[in-house]
């Protein structure tokens, strides 16, 4: 990648680590279902009548937006609600590649290599160890909503690949129109469960607005805007590791700011559950790498004894 897209990659991951952050601040202002009601309605609209559908099956927009906009980012929000801080979010988040994995065993029928079972099974030692240290900092109830979310996530992820037709889906044009669909859901969920929408509305504070057109526009249609440029001009595997640096600049953001302490736990974790995401996605180009290299290969002669006569 040139030095001007690397700059973008790392930006992108800068807006998304820092979304966690500001999505803290929004719950703040907004109880958490109406924000994520706000949330998809500034995204949507005017967007849908810019960027058109271009062929995308409404199944696949009706499906991802449930799974993503109702369960991901529903869950998320209140789990942060309850408690749970951003660094800790956004690395637990990380697990949707976990389970995207067991999905696509369950669902897709695909066998996963000796990489990726090392790979789930070293970031589900991190999950654990964050388990328990997000007992120290929130509810396990929030530590469970924000797992649960990244299930969803995990079950979008299989549902878009399933439902995609074999059609290369444009992942930015999929986020506009399936931020239609969690809207209505959103506001049900928050006028039967929630309280205070109205006053939030009427003393709307510039934290509020900002952490809706932020979360909006910042993190959705600029930064996947910036994702879905280098994916059309570079290869999957030379874009996704960027997003492996997004739970390392949230808690950053967060620690420095104050409002997640960073314990040696909350370091093993991360680099436990980061390291078993980047093995469950690249392990079997290290391995085939390694190989390449004669890495992996039983030498032709050691302990003295040589192949030649």
């Amino acid at each position: 990648m040139s030095g001007r897209d690397t700059a973008v990659a790392l930006l992108t991951t800068f807006i998304w680590g820092l979304n966690f952050v500001v999505i803290r601040w929004g719950l703040g202002e907004w109880p958490p279902l109406f924000f994520a009601a706000l949330r998809f309605a500034v995204v949507a609209v005017p967007a849908v009548f810019i960027i058109g559908r271009n062929g995308l099956p409404w199944r696949l927009v009706l499906a991802t937006g449930s799974l993503v906009g109702v369960g991901y980012f529903s869950l998320l929000f209140v789990g942060m609600q309850l408690g749970m801080p951003p660094g800790l979010s956004a690395l637990v988040s990380q697990a949707q590649v976990l389970f995207t994995a067991l999905f696509s065993v369950w669902l897709l029928r695909q066998r996963p290599t000796a990489w990726q079972w090392c790979g789930m099974g070293v970031a589900g030692a991190g999950l654990y160890l964050s388990a328990g240290n997000s007992l120290d900092l929130a509810p396990l109830a929030g530590f469970a909503l924000v797992l649960l979310a990244a299930l969803f996530w995990g079950m979008g992820n299989i549902m878009m690949k399933k439902l995609g037709g074999g059609m290369k889906v444009d992942g930015f044009r999929l986020t506009i129109w399936m931020s239609l669909v969690p809207i209505v859901p959103n506001l049900i969920l928050s006028f039967w469960t929630e309280q205070g929408q109205w006053e939030a509305l009427s003393h709307i504070s510039w934290m509020g607005a900002f952490a809706v057109l932020y979360t909006a526009w910042g993190s959705t249609i600029i930064g996947w805007g910036a994702w879905a440029w280098l994916l059309r001009k570079y290869a999957a595997p030379q874009v996704a590791p960027f997003s492996l640096l997004v739970p390392v600049v949230t808690l950053v953001i967060a620690v420095s700011l104050g409002m997640e302490p960073l314990k040696p736990e909350t370091g093993m974790a991360a680099a436990l559950l980061l390291g078993g995401v980047a093995l469950t996605l690249f392990g079997d180009r290290l391995g085939g790498f390694c190989l390449r290299r004669q890495w992996l290969r039983p030498r032709a002669a050691e302990d003295g004894y040589s192949t030649k006569s």
